[in-house]
């Protein structure tokens, strides 16, 4: 990760592929509704039972661990298997008499604490003869940003805050449902001698050897998992607890740390010593099994709606990978054949050795690392209230917004330089009624023929209309719907070299389908072989390419084709970018002005952005660079390290900072044809102020991580540039005066706030994370 600081200072006066990219419809689902199930094969039926728990924000974020979501190849695998699965559902706390007529009850990555009720419950069921399957992951992955992740659920208590696993919650938070009756506890060590640790493993290479033990042959067969951003686990009583498969030895926090652990990621070089990565329990009548990921046990076919935003979830195809689904479903056969011994100590396997633990780990000891949650939730948004959730999300009562469906009928092979003729069939569209603002384009996915990866390759042509002979999207175009809300449009496209392309329809610049297709050369065109009177003669042409890792120069925002020499407020020069194949290259420093003290709310805007020897001004801006070539993505945050404060009058309490008015850039859309779903996407939305109101915006929070920018895979490659206001909106600041009328950084000063006669300032920590947050 880059990260780079800027002061921001107020002085008072004194101074201050495939084909559809839209998921199936689905109804709206909550806790009342029934719960799926799997039934057992046709063919077996082994007569045992297991439930899948989904009361603990087992969908929240990017989860989707829900047997008829992305947790549906296990669930499917186990029917196969002949199995009964079903999910438990419900809005009471799990109790014994929830559990007791089921063999398994695996608990997917969990969101939400469990209850002591609830864990005296785990506890009791599998005194009686129950097992319980755990799937973790790394620390800090707070889906629902409640500060709390799985391995702090399983665990029973919060990293830093071991004494009260409230700390810092709002009084809100603590009065819901969700927390009470919640304990602090080192609760699962207590119960099956094992405990999550906090550290997060990834980057493991095929060519790396895991260890592998075998237990009750659990891992026959078994010699590759996937584990990619895991935790391990600390055997803290060999008797009860045995691990069965580690990491590779060698691991370290340069290669095998998750890029966005907030500690070394990496505690004891891997091997026996890191802890195991699956591992098994044996208490009393019943028995437990662990892993630290739950990649191994994921597919791709997510059923919700992120519950935050209603953005679309993307999960990983885990469970199909290396001996993922063998090992998981021999844990399952393990786990629901009664034994009669109570722990290992009984039996002929080899007892694990104690995982040696660091000093922050004891459960009193922890530190928290980073402040929680890792980012601000959206506005409106409750972890602990359902009423709250996006529609099409699990909890939310509204049914999401039905898409239509979209396919694609080819008239003919495409072929090069001809006219290809393609009919695009909708339906699922309002019936009789106009659907406006699509495209369609034809771009490469990969660098071929002269064109860089993303670029569109195609003239077009819509209907009737002319063709469209710049490389590019279509002309617009809109459909009209039949009584049964069908429509079609026939179009066409022609592409100069062959090659393997994707053909893309967009709404509004929303991607609507993205379809794979080879255009080849003419049938009828046939080289002629060389004869004797023919002469060859053959040359070569070549580049070469090296990286640089030299800082790159502050690009205008609004002109990102020219290089600026931007300054500080007070007219010094400003550090260099952090360099590197990602980078931040430059973020402005923020000013607002000398003000006199008054004693009511006011807000002010930042001065502008100045530049040397220059009368030119703009807006404050933010600039990375991404010259890896991976396009692996990246996460770019701010945090705010405290609130506005004076060493000699303290903090501006209840001050709030705001950036506004998003305006992304970058060189790369200057060229003809760039595909737009290439950039990343941006998370600071338009803001308006007055003097004594702000509307909108991105308030930062002093001590909280708050996202900028994201870009996915293929996203976000070159320079980029996000400025706070466009000069076309008169938003971008001024030189001399701090209206915030005119500005798009506004700092809110309230009255209780009580200003001294000195400066008050605070530091900005941008962080550019080579992979997106959980």
């Amino acid at each position: 990760m880059k990260m780079k600081k800027f002061i921001s200072s107020l002085g008072i006066l004194g101074t201050i592929t495939g084909m559809l990219l839209v998921s199936p419809t689905i109804l709206a689902e909550t806790a009342l509704d029934p719960a799926p199930e799997v039934q057992p094969s046709q063919t077996v039926n082994n007569g045992k039972k297991v439930l899948f728990d989904n009361t603990h924000g087992q969908t929240a974020g990017a989860a989707d661990w829900v047997i008829d979501g992305a947790f549906s190849d296990f669930a499917d695998a186990l029917g196969e298997k002949g199995y009964y699965v079903k999910e438990l559902r419900q809005l009471t706390p799990i109790t014994l008499a929830d559990l007791k007529d089921y063999d398994v009850f695996i608990i997917p990555e969990a969101n939400i604490p469990y209850k002591a009720s609830e864990q005296q419950a785990i506890e009791d069921y599998v005194s009686q003869g129950g097992a319980v399957f755990y799937i973790g992951d790394h620390y800090n992955a707070d889906r629902n940003k409640n500060r709390i992740d799985s391995v702090e659920a399983f665990n029973g208590y919060r990293r830093g805050a071991y004494e009260d696993i409230t700390k810092d919650m709002s009084t809100e938070e603590k009065n819901s449902d969700a927390m009470q009756g919640v304990t602090s506890s080192d609760w699962l060590s207590e119960t099956f001698g094992i405990r999550f640790r906090f550290n997060s493993i990834d980057n493991i290479e095929d060519s790396q050897e895991w260890i592998v033990e075998d237990a009750f042959g659990i891992t026959e067969g078994v010699s590759k998992v996937g584990l990619h951003a895991g935790a391990t686990l600390a055997i803290t009583d060999p008797t009860k607890a045995k691990g069965i498969v580690y990491t590779p030895n060698g691991l370290t926090k340069e290669k095998n740390k998750w890029r966005n652990a907030v500690d070394e990621g990496v505690y004891n070089g891997g091997g026996i010593e890191e802890g195991p990565y699956v591992a098994i329990s044996k208490k009393d009548q019943g028995k437990a099994a662990f892993v630290g990921d739950s990649s191994l046990v994921e597919d791709i076919t997510p059923k919700y709606t992120r519950e935050e935003n209603g953005a679309t979830k993307r999960t990983y195809d885990g469970f199909k990978e290396g001996d993922d689904a063998q090992l998981l479903l021999q844990l399952v056969d393990w786990l629901d054949d009664t034994e009669n011994y109570t722990d290992f100590s009984q039996t002929s396997v080899a007892l694990s050795t104690k995982t040696p633990v660091l000093d922050f780990e004891v459960p009193e000891n922890t530190t928290e690392p980073q402040a929680e949650p890792w980012a601000m939730p959206q506005a409106g948004y409750k972890w602990y209230a359902p009423s709250t959730f996006v529609a099409g999300s699990f909890g939310s009562s509204e049914d999401p917004v039905e898409q239509p469906s979209i396919s694609v009928v080819h008239q003919n092979t495409p072929n090069i330089k001809e006219e290809n003729k393609v009919t695009i069939e909708f339906s699922g569209l309002k019936p009789n009624a106009v659907s406006e603002g699509y495209q369609f384009g034809v771009y490469t996915p990969v660098a071929q023929n002269g064109f860089a990866q993303g670029n569109q390759v195609a003239a077009t042509k819509v209907g009737d209309d002319a063709w469209q002979e710049t490389l590019g999207y279509s002309n617009t175009f809109s459909v009209t719907a039949d009584s049964s809300g069908k429509a079609k449009m026939d179009v066409r496209f022609k592409v100069q070299y062959s090659g393997d392309y994707n053909f893309r329809i967009r709404q509004n610049k929303t991607n609507m389908l993205t379809q794979s297709i080879t255009v080849k050369e003419e049938a009828d065109v046939v080289t002629p072989a060389p004869n004797e009177e023919d002469a060859t003669y053959d040359v070569t042409g070549q580049i070469s390419f090296i990286t640089s890792d030299k800082p790159v120069n502050p690009l205008d925002p609004e002109n990102p084709g020219n290089e600026l020499d931007p300054v500080n407020p007070d007219g010094s020069k400003p550090g260099s970018g952090t360099g590197g194949l990602l980078s931040i290259d430059y973020a402005s420093s923020l000013s607002f002005g000398k003000q006199v003290v008054e004693n009511q709310l006011k807000n002010y805007g930042a001065f502008a952005q100045k530049y040397n020897n220059s009368d030119k001004f703009g807006s404050n801006y933010v600039q990375v660079t991404d010259k890896r070539g991976s396009g692996a993505g990246w996460v770019l945050s701010v945090l705010q390290n405290k609130q506005f404060s004076s060493s000699t009058a303290g903090e501006l309490t209840g001050a709030k900072l705001f950036l506004g008015n998003g305006q992304l850039n970058s060189p790369n859309m200057l060229q003809a044809g760039f595909d737009e779903s290439l950039k990343p996407t941006h998370f600071v939305s338009d803001l308006v102020a007055d003097n004594s109101q702000v509307v909108g915006g991105l308030e930062l929070i002093p001590g909280y991580s708050s996202v900028l920018m994201s870009a996915d895979k293929n996203q976000g490659t070159g320079t980029w540039t996000l400025a706070y206001g466009h000069s076309k909106d008169s938003n971008i600041g001024q030189l001399t005066s701090n209206d915030p009328e005119k500005s798009s950084v506004i700092l809110s000063v309230p009255s209780s706030a009580n200003p001294k006669e000195t400066t008050y300032d605070t530091v900005l920590t941008y962080k550019l994370s080579m992979v997106p947050a959980p």
